[in-house]
């Protein structure tokens, strides 16, 4: 039996190498990280940087609404995006913020709020999107309610 020139193994490293170069060729900027968003909670007041307990359901009379989480394994200059939804007749975004770690790695406490309307919290629906922003990441969402 006559062998082959290649075994499988060495195809294998070929093909990865080829996509290492094709993807250094064509400029990607591929960002991935190995953060993670982790303890999500919703809340009214905070403690440090974190809510105390996750609140499902919340007062129109909450004068701020706060998210919290833990962002675990993270390096410097990790951007985290919190984006506040409500579901009105239709879905509507209410604001969004991008948070940097700086030169803070590891793990990190991490909180982003909204202050309630003139004219108080309308009852609904409502959610908070966490995510890394990186190109692994999974946004981690949050939902809850104004009663």
């Amino acid at each position: 039996m006559k062998k082959p020139i290649f075994d499988t193994m060495t195809i294998i490293v070929a093909l990865f190498l080829l996509i290492g170069v094709t993807l250094g060729l064509s400029g990607c900027q591929c960002s991935v990280s190995t953060a993670k968003v982790s303890d999500v909670k919703v809340c009214t007041s905070l403690n440090g940087n974190l809510c105390d307990q996750d609140n499902t359901v919340l007062p129109t009379s909450a004068p701020t609404i706060y998210a919290s989480c833990l962002l675990k394994y993270s390096v410097a200059d990790t951007k985290v995006k919190f984006t506040w939804l409500y579901y009105g007749e239709t879905k509507i975004e209410i604001d969004n913020v991008v948070l940097n770690t700086g030169d803070k790695a590891g793990n990190i406490e991490m909180h982003s709020s909204l202050s309630q309307p003139t004219n108080g919290w309308p009852k609904g629906i409502y959610e908070v999107v966490i995510e890394v922003q990186t190109d692994n990441a999974k946004p981690v969402v949050k939902q809850f309610n104004i009663n």
